[in-house]
């Protein structure tokens, strides 16, 4: 079976007189000297952003203007450069520095901040209204973010379309998020950002050769993240073929989403739980040997798991002394009833598809 790569937008073009008289008249109320970690570029110069006033949607508009160096015909803009770890890499070396971090089933509330690789997928149901938070994913370079195909391959979702990959979120009800800690101090966080999509790439052996099996997809944005903005950051990727079982030792994983709780309903604020590995035979011998290669399985104790919702959503590992985490998994799927004794979830395994992930990424 073949399975379809979604394509949103065509290729790029010089944008329309009427389009650029648009973004020129959103401009007047822009700062004309923006504050720019990058080269300041001509907006024809910039794909980027110039492919942004072809879709001129509220999000894009008022990310141009915050851009925006100086206006003119031919308007300044801070154009992102790609970060690259190396001339072969489009993954950044500067990744996993999550703070704080020590249903999701059986979960605790995660700090603000703690996760700032984790995106949130909100979908549109014709049926209902509002949006439906119903999968995860995670920041993995400025344009991309990872994901299960599960979350993103129209056969799965049905009528249910995605429309916003909401990045920065903690409590996804309220537009300013705040906690207050035990000693009575107020913090709150800058608001969440929402993105669309330009390409939604599905591993072509998805559901192919096993349960949920290669259950993997990369979404690239319409628009780069600033990754100046210290609430939202790239998780770290394992190298190819990392040993899980070595690797995690003694330690646990940590899971975190916005998923179905032990109450039955999905959780408005940011959830986390750490979880032990299960033993790849045992997990196995539950699955009734559907599982295949790429696949791990985390959890098995009582009301402790990820869960409906949380699909798509990172798994990650510290390293022996903390920072930077490793994103290990992606969840997957798991038991009907989740939280039980001795059945684990199954997650993809983001080590095996290192390679995949890499050759796939484009600037």
């Amino acid at each position: 079976m073949v399975l379809q790569r979604v394509t949103c937008s065509p290729g790029l073009r010089r944008p329309t007189p009427l389009l650029l008289l648009l973004l020129l008249l959103v401009q007047l109320a822009a700062t004309q000297n923006a504050q720019c970690s990058y080269q300041c570029t001509p907006l024809s110069q910039c794909p980027d952003l110039a492919q942004l006033i072809k879709n001129p949607t509220r999000e894009n508009i008022l990310y141009l203007r915050q851009r925006t160096c100086s206006k003119g015909d031919d308007p300044l803009v801070c154009c992102p450069q790609t970060t690259v770890a190396s001339s072969s890499s489009l993954l950044p070396k500067d990744c996993g520095q999550g703070s704080q971090l020590e249903m999701i089933f059986g979960g605790t509330q995660a700090p603000i901040y703690s996760h700032p690789w984790i995106a949130a997928l909100g979908y549109l149901d014709p049926r209902s209204s509002g949006m439906q938070f119903l999968c995860a994913g995670s920041v993995i370079n400025e344009r991309y973010v990872l994901t299960a195909a599960s979350c993103v391959r129209p056969a799965n979702t049905g009528i249910r379309k995605l429309d916003v990959i909401r990045l920065g979120d903690w409590d996804l009800i309220t537009e300013v998020d705040c906690e207050v800690s035990l000693q009575g101090f107020k913090s709150c966080a800058p608001p969440a950002q929402n993105f669309t999509y330009e390409e939604l790439i599905i591993h072509p052996s998805y559901d192919t050769r096993g349960l949920n099996s290669d259950d993997i997809a990369l979404i690239r944005l319409s628009r780069p993240i600033d990754f100046s903005r210290k609430w939202i950051q790239p998780v770290c990727l394992p190298p190819q073929g990392l040993d899980v079982r070595k690797a995690a030792g003694q330690k646990e994983a940590l899971v975190a989403g916005w998923g179905r709780t032990e109450n039955g309903s999905s959780s408005r604020k940011l959830l986390q739980v750490t979880l032990p590995f299960f033993d790849e035979r045992l997990c196995n011998e539950t699955y009734r040997g559907n599982l295949i290669d790429g696949q791990l399985c985390f959890g098995g104790r009582k009301n402790e798991d990820s869960c409906s919702g949380d699909s798509g959503g990172p798994l990650v590992m510290s390293g022996p002394n903390g920072p930077p985490f490793l994103q290990i998994g992606i969840v997957s799927f798991g038991p009907v009833v989740c939280g039980r004794e001795g059945h684990p979830a199954v997650y993809t395994s983001v080590s095996h598809y290192r390679d995949w992930i890499e050759k796939t990424l484009r600037p």
